[in-house]
């Protein structure tokens, strides 16, 4: 089925590969800006017209496609925004070729699931603005090494959530400003230590024992929600508060990964000397599902006391005795007088 919508002098469409013999996006004549194609992992060879250098096109969306390699013909010279959902290609050189030949793409949509028959999704895009994956559904984890490996100097916003990649690789991502990243990946620390450009993040990572190469320096950095997901994500946390010198809001919280550890946290080491954010920076400070354990409430009170520029802390917490929880907080010492404790 062909459906067709006017959209600013041009034309949409939502193709039905059923009904190619009578494509109308084979007719030259046709300008469309954007075009959504779906199958069920049939192999799909795109129109020629679609694939033409001198086509208008502007967004393209492809969905459970069994996707035919590129050829001479394809060149989307107009195309800015790409959506690969659960797109089976034919090797993990096939994902290059179709980027390559979209030189002013800028933003990139990618859903990975179990049909996906690629071991290493590369993404080296010049021109990349805005990238978003999801790889949080699937039948099982591949055995062989697998996930992605980005080189986008020109990003600025990033979404990850991914559960089943052991490869993460970010490369040359200098004007990354903003990044919401999910994993469950047993080489952070190839990807958290190159995204040093990042002003907010929100981060949740099952492995945080070596978080990031020493010496990294988040200087840019200003607004960090972090996941309280494993037991040691307070050694992430003192990394990032002794490197991310400038940082104003810390919000602390238990995401809805699939793999939440309801585990007490272990042992909290204070730091040796007050990060400089606690001391000159911090101005608001959240902590939501908050439970009160012992090695909670020490982290919680140290950063109350250190914190002599805070605003306001607010604690939210969803146990049964979340009064008495918050009691215990009511009189700690603060490093700033004009901090407003609020409970929720």
């Amino acid at each position: 089925m062909l459906t067709q919508k006017k959209s600013f002098g041009r034309l949409s469409a939502v193709i039905n590969p059923l009904d190619y013999i009578i494509n109308p996006l084979d007719n030259p004549w046709f300008d469309l800006s954007e075009v959504s194609i779906e199958s069920c992992y049939g192999s799909q060879t795109l129109p020629r017209s679609l694939r033409s250098r001198h086509w208008n096109l502007k967004t393209l969306k492809l969905k459970k496609l069994s996707f035919v390699d590129t050829d001479a013909y394809m060149w989307f010279e107009s195309l800015k925004t790409l959506h690969l959902l659960s797109v089976r290609f034919s090797d993990d050189k096939s994902v290059q070729r179709l980027l390559s030949v979209c030189p002013k793409l800028e933003d990139l949509v990618v859903k990975r699931t179990t049909y996906v028959n690629v071991r290493i999704f590369s993404i080296n895009v010049p021109s990349l603005r805005s990238l978003s994956i999801d790889y949080s559904w699937a039948v099982s984890r591949p055995a062989d090494v697998h996930g992605f490996v980005i080189d986008a100097p020109s990003l600025r916003f990033m979404n990850i959530k991914d559960h089943f990649s052991n490869l993460l690789q970010f490369e040359n991502m200098p004007k990354l400003v903003k990044a919401n990243v999910e994993v469950d990946c047993d080489l952070s620390e190839k990807f958290i230590g190159s995204i040093t450009s990042i002003q907010h993040i929100s981060l949740c990572s099952k492995n945080s024992k070596i978080p990031y190469p020493s010496g990294t320096s988040f200087f840019y950095l200003e607004h960090l929600e972090l996941c309280t997901c494993s037991q040691d994500w307070w050694n992430l946390l003192n990394r990032i508060l002794e490197d991310a010198p400038r940082l104003q809001v810390l919000k602390l919280k238990l995401g809805n990964c699939v793999q939440c550890s309801t585990e007490l946290m272990d042992y909290w080491n204070e730091p040796c000397s007050v990060p400089k954010c606690l001391s000159s920076h911090l101005e608001i400070f959240e902590w939501r599902h908050y439970k009160g354990t012992k090695q909670e409430r020490k982290v919680a009170k140290y950063i109350l006391a250190k914190a002599s520029c805070l605003k306001v802390a607010i604690f939210s917490s969803v146990c049964i005795e979340k009064n008495l929880i918050f009691k215990k907080l009511e009189n700690v010492d603060r490093g700033s007088k004009a901090c407003e404790l609020v409970f929720q």
